[in-house]
């Protein structure tokens, strides 16, 4: 928790893109709020640019794009202090070209969007959502409704870390088998574990579910693409609570239309922030591909078999207290240093 000292009042700090619930939380964790100096926004760095200017400290999340052309206009920043585990929203080179410190969320729910992924797995597969919608729709048959079972089948989870692993504890529990591909092999996890390690493409033909948990670095970028995801095998499922970039919207929509996937459920997406951001999609700089984007989430949205969130496999009461309490610490650690 920050304290009231005299390194904090010669920093003016700024919290953006905060929802009502977090805001809460903030205000909950930090004494002395108004006498401190800081701001709390539910709008985005980039559609608050001219309040966010007079800033030393800012805390975002991954809607606020801190790139080059927002650096230059933020002159008095010393600190990024974001509310998530990436940070491909931040342009780091170009913030630490300017001396600017920048800190995230390394580990805050890893069981939390775990079971968030196997909510999405089993929405998709018993067509939960849509069982729900006939019902609300004032009917109450079963017809058409049929789902399949996690039971006995393969579950592909790419990306073996702290997420990953709570997934193959959940899908081991659920009596599945389990593939897992990641750039980095643990033989002693492996075995404790009772998974496979395999490659990428194996894990594609071989898996009736696949999961995905890794972070968006240009490695990973469109890691399932209009080439590999035909390798999946027909009436599969697609999952990501990850990242939008990892995944090619245009090949999920292919996928969907010639069979391969028999579902997707989906709580990120490539065009997430031209959707959330009103600056984004009104803003001159629009490209074609970015208009293709909103399409393609659009076509995407609108259809049964998929299940869509919007970003929000991190949001459980405690994985929040977990995301803010680290934050201010990681802001307390640098006034303080």
């Amino acid at each position: 928790m920050i304290k009231n000292d005299q390194n904090l009042n010669n920093n003016r700090i700024a919290f953006f893109g905060v929802k009502s619930w977090e805001k809460e939380i903030i205000e909950k964790e930090i004494r002395g709020i108004d006498s401190y100096g800081i701001g709390i926004f539910k709008e985005e760095v980039q559609d608050k640019i001219d309040i966010a200017k007079d800033y030393d400290i800012i805390s975002t999340f991954i809607y606020s794009r801190i790139d080059e052309e927002i650096l230059k206009k933020l002159p008095k920043l010393k600190m990024i202090a974001t509310r998530s585990t990436g940070t491909d929203h931040i342009d780091k080179k170009g913030c630490e070209k300017r001396n600017i410190k920048v800190t995230s969320v390394p580990v805050y729910g890893s069981n939390t969007v775990a079971e968030y992924a196997f909510a999405l797995l089993l929405a998709v597969t018993k067509k939960i959502v849509i069982a729900h919608q006939s019902v609300e729709e004032g009917e109450f048959n079963p017809e058409g409704l049929t789902g399949v079972d996690l039971c006995g089948k393969t579950i592909g989870v790419i990306g073996c870390g702290k997420i990953g692993q709570n997934v193959i504890k959940i899908a081991r529990g659920f009596g599945m088998k389990v593939l897992g591909v990641d750039g980095r092999r643990d033989p002693k996890l492996e075995k404790k574990s009772g998974f496979k390690y395999t490659d990428l493409e194996t894990c594609l033909k071989l898996s009736d579910f696949v999961t995905l948990h890794v972070p968006a670095i240009r490695e990973t970028f469109h890691m399932i693409n209009k080439k590999n995801i035909k390798l999946m095998k027909p009436g599969s499922f697609l999952i990501n609570t990850a990242r939008g970039a990892v995944v090619e919207t245009e090949a999920i929509i292919w996928a969907l239309n010639n069979k391969i996937l028999a579902g997707a459920g989906l709580d990120v997406t490539e065009e997430e922030m031209f959707v959330d951001s009103l600056s984004v999609v009104m803003s001159n700089k629009m490209t074609k591909d970015g208009l293709q984007d909103i399409i393609s989430f659009h076509l995407l949205r609108d259809r049964d078999d998929v299940v869509f969130t919007p970003h929000n496999a991190f949001n459980t009461q405690e994985a929040i207290e977990r995301i803010i309490k680290t934050t201010i610490e990681n802001i307390n650690e640098f006034v303080k240093s």
